[in-house]
């Protein structure tokens, strides 16, 4: 199981999925919460604030600007930095096909050159927030074994409780996740990321804000937590597009050199 945190950046409400019922399966809940994302969206273009914070206090500040298009072969998504300068040109692009690992590459101006994220890189930080290379991979509900928990209130929102095992412990970074979906908008309000034989979460991401864009529910305020490090990255979401095509072109190993 690879939860995507990276759509964490930008979840969205997804209108045609339909709402969940109490007589659905964890699995059923699961599926339709997390395909609630940019990737369940054919082109999606989003400018992101992302600060670091060490035991509360904003240690470092990033802001990008992401393209993501999904289209039945593939899910393409860019990230690239503009700010502060010590990053700015910093590009990033995930490429996913069904069936295969996703292939990650990093553009490092200083260097000039793009090199591809591979084996223990993975598990780095990227770019010095709480998100690793690892959480930037997309997911499939289907390689979990999903199960229903009590729901709960969370926010003030009701919310549907499923906890998924992965069915890869060998291949996944986490053992299991916990999520709480918003009973009306299935959107993921929480989610709990633990390791191999961990009782606590290593991970949390959290919803901090919904707001509605284009007719559609976008959580617009979110934290990523790593609690034993005392670090999380907040995302704050300044503008979002759903309207305007993205050519593959623009998502492509050679643009990341241009």
């Amino acid at each position: 199981m690879r939860p995507c945190i990276f759509a964490a950046f930008l979840w969205v409400g997804s209108l045609p999925l339909g709402v969940a019922s109490a007589e659905e399966s964890a699995e059923e809940i699961a599926k339709k919460a997390l395909d609630n994302n940019v990737f369940s969206t054919a082109n999606a273009r989003a400018e992101l604030a992302l600060d670091v914070s060490k035991d509360g206090k904003v240690i470092r500040q990033r802001r990008i600007s992401t393209k993501i298009k999904r289209s039945p072969e593939a899910v393409r998504s860019y990230i690239e930095f503009s700010a502060p300068a010590d990053v700015a040109g910093t590009k990033f692009l995930s490429i996913e096909t069904k069936g295969s690992a996703a292939e990650q590459y990093l553009y490092l101006p200083a260097f000039k050159k793009v090199k591809r994220v591979v084996g223990s890189q993975r598990s780095d930080s990227f770019m010095g927030t709480d998100f690793s290379y690892d959480d930037l991979d997309g997911r499939d509900p289907e390689l979990a074994t999903w199960s229903r928990k009590n729901d709960e209130v969370l926010g003030g929102q009701d919310c549907w409780v499923v906890e998924g095992a992965t069915k890869n412990p060998d291949e996944d970074p986490y053992e299991r996740v916990l999520i709480w979906v918003h009973k009306k908008h299935l959107l993921p309000m929480r989610m709990d990321f633990f390791a191999k034989g961990q009782a606590e979460p290593v991970k949390r991401l959290t919803v901090r804000k919904l707001e509605k864009k284009d007719e559609r529910w976008v959580a617009t305020d979110s934290v990523m937590a790593t609690p034993k490090k005392g670090t999380e990255t907040r995302i704050s979401l300044l503008a979002v597009d759903f309207s305007r095509e993205i050519p593959e072109s623009e998502l492509t190993k050679a643009v990341l050199e241009r």
